[in-house]
């Protein structure tokens, strides 16, 4: 039985007014409305009016990673319209099939290189076509259907630009940054870790988020803002990982915050790096973990290094004797496409909603879909800099407190992470009974799981 109220009203607020603000009026509420307008424009399913040269651009700038790697980024049609990142003339094939397909790989024109994560080294192999622009798509239809383990190497992106032709659907700045949250002890204590673009190494004058330690070297966390390219205006993707971080925070102020970095600035980082830093925090301790980032694939099959990054630390769990759960966005195809990681049967999918509590337009959604929360219009911590006037149709500038609003379900899932590390606190659960309780005041929403209202949008 829950231990939430069962009152009609109190299905879908696990927490009731908790986490409610007043509401916007005059030149602010109008100028709030049209900037999350803008960002749902760019996001929903009529996108006629983004411009094709911005787009353009920042398909560009999240390549121009790649090509440092040597390889080609590679955009591929999915069995449903979408279309997903791969990173160019690779494949990922499990190590199991590799003594059968090592003349088929030479034969091929396929090379073995190291995998570049040490967890997964011994269970995958990585195959990099020697013309890094040869199309493995029917390769890789051909190793399936011989049964062997293989998928094409996938590119996870930040779910707001998980619509490579889409929109940018840039935050917009909050001028007002006076927001303070509940009661500290909400989450206190609850590990929960943030894979993402990594934090920003400055910490902020009103103090939100300065416990998350910062990291230099070879681990490090820091999201460097501007670096594809270092122009002096904030990346594509530049400060994701610090609102991510920032919405934990509300929902549960007393969470042990941690932020990894597995995807860089453009707002891209290959399944490998996600996976390597996924196994990374579940093997430091983390409860909770919040991916908001995904992709579809062309197979509709889940990326082989997420899935045996799952089959890793299912073998931790076993050891240590208890369960990480792993939230992550459902993308926003505004389809019923499975997006991975948020397909896989154990993790919590999280869909988006309107300020209103309805389905958005633009959310992916589908059988796979746990919850959803509210989407549009989200306030978090953002960070200091000006946006680039070549991204950003009306740029801006963020001061040394920043605050903005951003839509996309990379902030309805963080929203649901706070909510278990709150739930875990306030009834003394592990964190898969946690979601359990919320799954049990959820209000029903078709393809979108269970619906809660925890932080407010526009």
């Amino acid at each position: 039985m829950s231990r939430y109220p069962s009152s009609p009203r109190a299905l879908g607020r696990p927490f009731g007014q908790d986490y409610d603000r007043p509401d916007l009026s005059g030149p602010e509420a109008d100028r709030a409305a049209r900037g999350v307008r803008r960002q749902v424009r760019e996001l929903g399913p009529d996108r006629h009016g983004a411009d094709e040269e911005r787009v353009s651009l920042a398909l560009e700038r999240i390549g121009a990673r790649w090509r440092g790697r040597s390889r080609m980024l590679g955009v591929q049609p999915t069995r449903r319209g979408a279309q997903t990142y791969t990173v160019g003339g690779e494949l990922l094939v499990a190590a199991a099939s590799w003594p059968h397909l090592e003349g088929w790989a030479a034969d091929h024109g396929l090379d073995r290189e190291p995998v570049g994560c040490a967890d997964l080294e011994d269970r995958l192999v990585r195959l990099v076509a020697r013309d890094p622009q040869t199309d493995l798509t029917a390769l890789a239809a051909e190793l399936r259907s011989d049964g062997h383990a293989a998928s094409l190497s996938y590119i996870t992106p930040s779910a707001p630009i998980i619509k490579p032709w889409g929109g940018i659907g840039a935050p917009a700045l909050v001028p007002f940054g006076e927001y303070h949250p509940g009661s500290s002890e909400y989450g206190r204590g609850v590990r929960v870790a943030v894979v993402d673009t990594g934090i920003a190494a400055a910490t902020r004058p009103d103090g939100w988020l300065d416990a998350v330690e910062r990291e230099a070297g070879e681990r490090s966390n820091i999201d460097p803002l501007d670096a594809l390219p270092a122009d002096g205006y904030l990346d594509l993707s530049a400060g994701h990982g610090t609102f991510v971080a920032g919405l934990v925070q509300q929902v549960a102020p007393g969470a042990d915050i941690t932020v990894y970095r597995a995807i860089g600035t453009a707002g891209t980082g290959s399944e490998v790096e996600v996976a390597c830093q996924l196994i990374r925090a579940v093997r430091d301790g983390a409860q909770v973990v919040n991916l908001s980032l995904g992709t579809p694939s062309v197979f509709d099959e889940p990326p082989l290094a997420l899935a045996t990054a799952f089959d890793v630390i299912r073998e931790i769990e076993l050891e240590r004797g208890w369960e990480t759960v792993v939230v992550a966005a459902a993308g926003n195809l505004g389809d019923d496409s499975p997006v991975w990681p948020a397909a896989f049967g154990r993790v919590v999918a999280v869909g988006s909603l309107t300020a209103q509590l309805r389905p958005a337009a633009w959310s992916s959604r589908g059988h796979w879909v746990d919850f959803s929360t509210v989407g549009e219009g989200v306030v978090s911590t953002f960070v200091t800099g000006t946006q680039s006037p070549d991204l950003v149709p009306d740029p801006e500038t963020f001061g040394d407190t920043p605050w903005a609003r951003w839509t996309g379900t990379s902030f309805s899932a963080p929203q649901v992470t706070g909510a278990i590390a709150r739930a875990m606190t306030e009834h003394d659960l592990s964190a898969p009974d946690a979601v359990k309780e919320l799954l049990a005041t959820g209000r029903p929403v078709p393809g979108l799981g269970r619906a809660l209202h925890v932080l407010p949008g526009v």
